[in-house]
């Protein structure tokens, strides 16, 4: 059940991954070789408010929209991928990376409001215009969230690996 629960949330962040990259592809120029997700990190006023006057240009700033608006459901489904993925792959076997584990399934988990509020801070952007408060303010959110899921797709690329490398044998 855990398998196919995980399969069903990895089909679904897959579909809505595409779809994002999809969309984001009207985004992405020479001035904004990143797309949204270097709008996510713009971190400054005069960083946002170059990449939106590029889009204006360019007559996308609908799609930034659009983009953010699948991102809510993407949002609400790849944490619980990876929290799947961290609780089919962990062992109960008391090693401090198994129980960094336990940790991180839960943890992992704080993407949801973190992205919730990164979108909601570049929406505001992309409706009133740049500021330093909001792109600081998204930045800052964006960097923990993608922290957390790197931290975790490490986690589950090194509890595979455990799973798959043999186990020396001793005595």
């Amino acid at each position: 059940m855990r398998v196919l629960r995980w399969l069903f949330l990895a089909t679904l962040s897959l579909v809505l991954m595409v779809q994002l990259r999809l969309i984001d592809g009207a985004l992405t120029s020479a001035d904004t070789p990143w797309g949204i997700v270097g709008f996510e990190l713009a971190f400054t006023k005069v960083r946002a408010a170059e990449m939106l006057n590029v889009w204006r240009s360019m007559g996308v700033t609908e799609s930034a929209l659009v983009s953010l608006g699948v991102d809510v459901a993407f949002l609400l489904v790849y944490p619980f991928m990876f929290r799947s993925l961290v609780q089919l792959l962990r062992r109960d076997d008391g090693s401090h990376f198994q129980r960094f584990g336990a940790r991180l399934s839960g943890a992992v988990l704080a993407c949801i409001p973190l992205d919730a509020l990164e979108n909601a801070l570049l929406w505001r952007a992309l409706v009133t215009g740049a500021s330093t408060p909001l792109a600081a303010a998204a930045g800052v959110a964006a960097s923990i969230k993608f922290l957390l899921v790197l931290v975790t797709a490490v986690w589950c690329v090194g509890a595979l690996v455990q799973r798959l490398l043999p186990r020396p044998a001793y005595g």
